[in-house]
């Protein structure tokens, strides 16, 4: 699940005892259904937030309830689908960071309607680049640390390494390079993968032949604030060569997506630090190995979901397009009936019985009666 958040608001910070100099604190995370889970102090008690530099600080609006927060407005609110809704704000008297260095005052959240989306995941909210504006912030995916640093000294890495900011605001939007070709990314810890390709940005590397159509499917997008994007039709592509400042990596798979922006999302820390310097607008990717990564990857031909307890299709790819449709239900896997599944544990956890074999058989009830596929990753070819 992704969530974003188009607004952006200000809020106030002070260092714990000291005047504004260097000044460090280590946020630890973990990493919980691809999203990274931090601790801060909120108006008092320890809480859980989702760490998204794509999305702005949110709060449930079940914990806005318990802790009774005060209420300041309304405003219109665009989610990652491009869905268009309207959503109250609160304000945090105080959250601080996990070593007690940083104090941030009055921030205004956005409330997340009940039921949470964040249920799932077991926290409170979101922490967003709203709130580290003022911060210059280093996440290492090896330590699976987030480092603020307040200063007004550069310690941040070399030059080489940096790429401005591509747009005004706090938000990580940088230029990448496919190919040749400037592509406009947003670094969202928020979403899971390695880059989800917006639909127009596949459409003008496509007419300039900077990537390759691996499969076409259709089925059901993320869930937003506004619910399950619509079912449309999606791309499977392969990038020759995709260029994070210095960093090269070859053979990239991406899928298309709906959002504002290409996001280049939190697997990228598996293959190096980022530092993001929102004071100065800079963003800095250093790999952990000098040598150029190969990101090719293999994939079902159909997706499945827990939807009221039940193992259903989501999306179809390749040859599944004739077999199966969207919303069939999964009755047997390996020839044993299913049971019910918990949907938070299948966003967490994945289904177990289809983790125990790289290759499994499933039974699904279509308009056609019973069919038996075979269901397992494969390489598309170019």
């Amino acid at each position: 699940m992704k969530f974003m958040f188009l607004l952006l608001f200000s809020c106030v910070f002070f260092l714990q005892g000291r005047a504004q100099q260097y000044v460090e604190s280590v946020l630890p995370y973990r990493l919980v259904g691809g999203k990274m889970i931090v601790e801060m102090k909120m108006n008092g008690q320890v809480r859980s937030f989702i760490f998204d530099t794509g999305g702005q600080t949110a709060l449930t609006e079940e914990v806005c309830k318990e802790l009774k927060l005060p209420f300041l407005d309304s405003l219109k609110i665009t989610d990652v689908n491009g869905k268009e809704g309207g959503y109250g704000r609160v304000l945090i008297h105080e959250l601080i960071d996990s070593e007690g260095k940083f104090i941030f005052k009055d921030i205004p959240a956005i409330v997340i309607p009940a039921p949470s989306p964040f249920v799932c995941f077991q926290v409170d909210g979101l922490i967003g680049s709203d709130l580290l504006k003022y911060l210059i912030v280093e996440i290492d995916g090896k330590s699976k640390t987030i480092k603020l640093i307040a200063t007004d000294k550069n310690v941040t890495p070399s030059l080489r390494k940096m790429l401005p900011f591509a747009k005004a605001g706090v938000m990580p939007v940088i230029q990448l390079q496919a190919g040749r070709d400037n592509l406009l990314t947003l670094f969202d810890t928020g979403y899971p993968g390695f880059l989800s390709l917006k639909k127009t940005d596949y459409r003008m590397l496509k007419e300039k032949n900077a990537l390759y159509l691996t499969a076409e499917g259709y089925g059901e997008g993320g869930i937003g604030l506004g619910g399950m994007a619509k079912i449309d039709t999606l791309y499977r592509v392969e990038l020759p060569v995709l260029s994070i400042g210095a960093s090269r990596f070859f053979h990239v798979s991406a899928e298309t997506s709906t959002p504002p922006y290409t996001l280049l999302g939190v697997k990228a820390l598996e293959y190096g630090k980022v530092t993001i310097d929102y004071s100065r607008s800079r963003f800095y990717f250093e790999p952990y190995e000098i040598k150029e990564q190969s990101l090719q990857e293999s994939y079902h031909d159909v997706v499945l979901r827990v939807k009221d307890g039940d193992l259903v299709v989501s999306s179809i790819w390749s040859g599944m397009k004739d077999v199966v449709d969207i919303g069939d239900k999964v009755l047997k896997i390996n020839g044993h009936v299913v049971k019910k599944y918990d949907f938070c544990e299948s966003v967490i956890s994945g289904i177990p019985e289809l983790k125990k074999k790289k290759s499994n058989k499933l039974t699904i009830s279509t308009k056609d009666g019973e069919k038996v596929i075979l269901y397992k990753k494969r390489l598309y070819e170019k």
